[in-house]
């Protein structure tokens, strides 16, 4: 796991823990679930690159983080859609995810910046 982020290695072994727990309580269906997120999570985190190596600045729109973001956001409605139907109690977290998700796409293309006061400005 060397070319790996360490944020996406913690996601993937939490997802991993989490499929296991469902697999020793019997609920295959979500240890199914858990180790597919966490299959994506090695996925994005050896797409992504395992370092700052390159990184540009954080204000710089990306057109490829706008994508990621769009599709976590499409993801996370899907994924909210499905909770309302398997565990209602836990669609409001699926859908703070969805928002957060939708808010991270247009801070993505530049349309957000990170101070309320530069919008004013610029």
């Amino acid at each position: 796991m060397s070319g790996i982020s360490p944020g996406h290695a913690v996601g993937a072994g939490c997802f991993l823990l989490l499929a296991g727990f469902r697999a020793q309580d019997g609920s295959w269906w979500w240890a199914l679930v858990f180790a597919l997120a966490s299959a994506c999570q090695v996925y994005l985190g050896l797409r992504g690159g395992g370092g700052g190596s390159g990184a540009r600045p954080a204000s710089e729109p990306d057109a490829r983080s706008s994508r990621t973001w769009r599709a976590l956001a499409v993801s996370s409605c899907v994924l909210t859609a499905g909770m309302l139907v398997v565990q209602p109690v836990l669609s409001p977290i699926a859908a703070m995810a969805a928002l957060y998700c939708s808010w991270m796409v247009g801070r993505a293309r530049g349309r957000f910046r990170a101070n309320p006061r530069d919008r004013l400005s610029g």
